[in-house]
């Protein structure tokens, strides 16, 4: 029971910090869902009046049904920021994923949609395929490394305010690893390659190392999203860099 809350817990923490990236790390947490079946939903925010005008709104649910050798996982969430009435953000992602699993192995298929108002990305759809596989198991270490093939279908609005439409199939290759420092330390790390099939120097990096310390009943984490994009197709810069740090209850 315990890794079924934890587990879900941490979906949502993902999905709620997702909103800058165009990449939705979702797979770096296949193995904590070990249970038949999870929910988990969450909504937070707060509103100030007066001398500052500000107003912020995140909810995030996520689902995931096993079925034998079979794993079904939908994740949605919702980020809204405004501040003196400008509109920050408004951003959304969802994801839906399909595994299907030979002993430590497993194919997967994924549908996913998204805006991210700070990219000027006005919507990011795609659906692709893969296989995910363990190279190295030490106890609950691990190194696994996945290949895949996507579409997507991207929507932009440039300084002008006119769109730009992006068609593309991508190349996917990545790894996702845990790996104990000590007995209080863990370092969970996911990276993503992403290379368009046409144009070989169109190119998108996303890396996440995320260090837990452990104190039984609660851990504390640091994290560091990266992401680089190589040749941007508006007006924006070509790396994020996101560093946030929190709690996650053992329950």
């Amino acid at each position: 029971m315990k890794k079924i809350i934890l587990s879900v817990f941490l979906f949502c923490v993902l999905i709620s910090n997702a909103f800058s990236q165009t990449i939705i790390n979702t797979e770096a947490l296949l193995k904590e869902i070990d249970s038949t079946f999870a929910f988990k939903l969450n909504i937070d925010g707060n509103v100030n009046f007066g001398n500052i005008e500000f107003a912020q709104l995140n909810n995030s649910f996520s689902v995931g049904k096993k079925i034998n050798n079979s794993l079904l996982r939908l994740s949605f969430g919702h980020e809204y920021i405004s501040e003196e009435k400008d509109i920050l953000a408004n951003d959304w992602a969802g994801q839906i994923r399909f595994n299907k699993f030979y002993k430590k192995n497993s194919a997967f298929l994924f549908l996913q949609g998204q805006n991210v108002r700070s990219l000027k990305l006005l919507h990011r759809y795609l659906i692709g395929t893969g296989y995910r596989f363990r190279i190295k198991e030490k106890q609950s270490d691990y190194f696994d490394s996945s290949f895949g093939f996507f579409y997507e279908d991207e929507l932009y609005e440039d300084e002008i305010f006119t769109n730009i439409k992006k068609y593309n199939y991508r190349y996917s290759i990545s790894s996702f690893s845990n790996f104990s420092i000590n007995e209080k330390l863990t370092l969970n790390t996911s990276i993503y390659y992403q290379i368009n099939t046409t144009d070989s120097e169109d190119r998108r990096l996303f890396v996440e190392p995320r260090l837990y310390m452990d104190f039984t009943t609660f851990l504390i984490y640091l994290n560091i999203k990266y992401r680089n994009h190589t040749k941007p197709y508006v007006d924006i810069y070509k790396d994020d860099t996101e560093i946030t740090f929190g709690i996650e209850l053992d329950l």
